[in-house]
């Protein structure tokens, strides 16, 4: 909303960064990005707070140079100000981040602003410290735009006011009488933004944590196990969950370069770093205490171990060749040994080497497909993953042979564990699984080479209708095969 001032009210503006002009704060992912590359210097960088939060920020922005390039602005505001720039209204970039960040900013928007201050690394330009700053280099009087209630004194002393952000929150703040020349109101984020940053649509590949209680359920303890299960389902929903809100929290630069991740509520600025990292925070702790309360000691075990590999997988791993479609089998097979230890029985090592083999064999179709799509649109390979063109024919050899081990161990661990229990009226009926899997393989494989795999497959198979039939036919075939 504007409210257009009379020609002689005019005055100067004076902009805050953080949360208004950028709808980020700048320091919080300076340090995210600096915990990524280089963590001992944020440790360095923190013994510093003793002697002041300007130079601990000076520390920081030696440290780190923002991306301004890559920066989420408020757009609607940034055109505001080139319009009353083009009408010779004077002005300035006031903000409590370093200097040098505001310098990087200043130096990105070339011709808007009039002066520049930020931090000095000896005074932190906030609260009373701006404010003075802002009339000693507009005396005649100013307008200040502001996104938080922390600068209420700068507020307090502007002629009039621009809002950004929470616009009622803000009003309700101001002084009686304070005349307000514009609103940018902003929007919390909602359920669909946090529904996309928690990538609730992924807890489906948690589902593998009920295939080894399905396989091997005793109906006297069948409730239990299942119900464990389940709670098993939704720890690891919220670990991967936290993990995916960490590695956006990493990524922030090269999410903003990305064509379709720049649209992330983290990298758009929808969810801020610190929100985002609080709720990892909450998630990790909440599951592993509900986890310690309520399931064996194995299965927090087993949730340790998929937090390590999956973040180790994304702060590294992930950017290794041949080595990245390991540790996506290892992260499958992990929640496949989570739903083990939950059973009397011992964990069927057949089970898991089933589960790396064909796992693996997944993952090189996944890999196949964007490695195929990069090379047919003119690329010459996926640099982010490490492979090139020469690969396809390895990633081709090497999954299909995953693929179909995986069915060969498969039958064996049929035969020599589930054959002979006496869980099962017509174990025979088992059998049925290995074709079942054996056309699912071949058909991704095959909508891979035509170029039509786009996506992950396990989230390809959850809806796709032939998929979702042959899952049907195999839960009917157990549960026709279950005494």
């Amino acid at each position: 909303m504007l409210n257009t001032p009379d020609a002689s009210e005019l005055l100067p503006i004076a902009v805050d960064l953080d949360g208004s002009l950028v709808r980020i704060d700048t320091l919080h992912e300076a340090l995210f990005a600096l915990l990524r590359e280089a963590p001992l210097s944020v440790l360095s960088a923190g013994t510093l707070l003793r002697q002041g939060k300007a130079t601990f920020k000076r520390r920081i922005a030696l440290a780190h140079t923002a991306d301004v390039e890559a920066m989420p602005f408020n757009e609607e505001l940034l055109a505001w100000l080139w319009a009353e720039r083009a009408k010779g209204r004077r002005i300035g970039l006031f903000t409590a981040s370093d200097q040098a960040v505001a310098d990087a900013v200043a130096a990105h928007l070339e011709g808007l602003f009039d002066e520049v201050r930020g931090s000095d690394g000896s005074t932190n330009l906030s609260g009373s410290r701006k404010a003075d700053a802002i009339a000693a280099v507009f005396p005649e009087g100013f307008v200040y735009v502001g996104d938080a209630p922390v600068d209420a004194g700068v507020f307090a002393r502007a002629d009039a006011a621009v809002l950004v952000g929470d616009v009622p929150r803000l009003r309700a703040s101001l002084p009686e009488g304070r005349r307000i020349e514009a609103e940018f109101p902003g929007q919390r984020p909602g359920w669909r933004e946090w529904r996309r940053a928690l990538r609730l649509s992924h807890w489906s590949k948690n589902l593998l944590v009920f295939v080894a209680p399905l396989l091997g359920l005793a109906v006297e303890r069948a409730p239990e196990i299942l119900l464990e299960a389940l709670l098993l389902f939704i720890l690891m929903g919220m670990l991967a969950s936290a993990t995916y809100l960490v590695n956006d929290l990493f990524d922030l630069s090269s999410d903003r370069r990305h064509p379709v991740k720049q649209n992330r509520p983290i990298a758009s600025g929808a969810i801020s770093a610190r929100l985002g990292a609080v709720a990892a925070a909450g998630l990790l702790a909440a599951a592993f205490a509900l986890s310690l309360l309520l399931l064996p000691m194995q299965a927090t075990i087993a949730l340790l171990a998929y937090l390590a590999t999956t973040l180790t997988y994304s702060l590294a791993l992930k950017r290794m060749p041949i080595v990245d479609v390991i540790t996506l089998a290892i992260l499958f097979t992990i929640r496949i040994f989570a739903g083990s230890v939950l059973m009397d029985e011992a964990v069927s090592l057949w089970l898991l080497t089933f589960s790396m083999l064909f796992f693996v064999g997944l993952a090189m179709v996944k890999r196949y497909a964007e490695l195929r799509r990069v090379v047919s649109e003119g690329g010459g390979g996926v640099s982010a993953r490490g492979y090139t063109a020469a690969d396809l024919p390895l990633l081709l050899g090497a999954g299909l042979a995953s693929g179909f081990s995986a069915i060969v161990i498969f039958t064996i661990y049929l035969i020599q564990e589930q054959y002979p229990r006496d869980i099962y009226r017509m174990p025979a009926l088992l059998w049925i699984l290995v074709p079942i899997i054996m056309v699912w393989l071949l058909r991704v494989w095959h909508l891979a080479l035509h170029g039509r795999m786009n996506e992950d497959p396990v989230a390809f198979a959850l809806h796709d209708r032939f998929s979702l039939a042959l899952g049907a036919v195999a839960l009917l075939v157990l549960a026709l095969a279950w005494q």
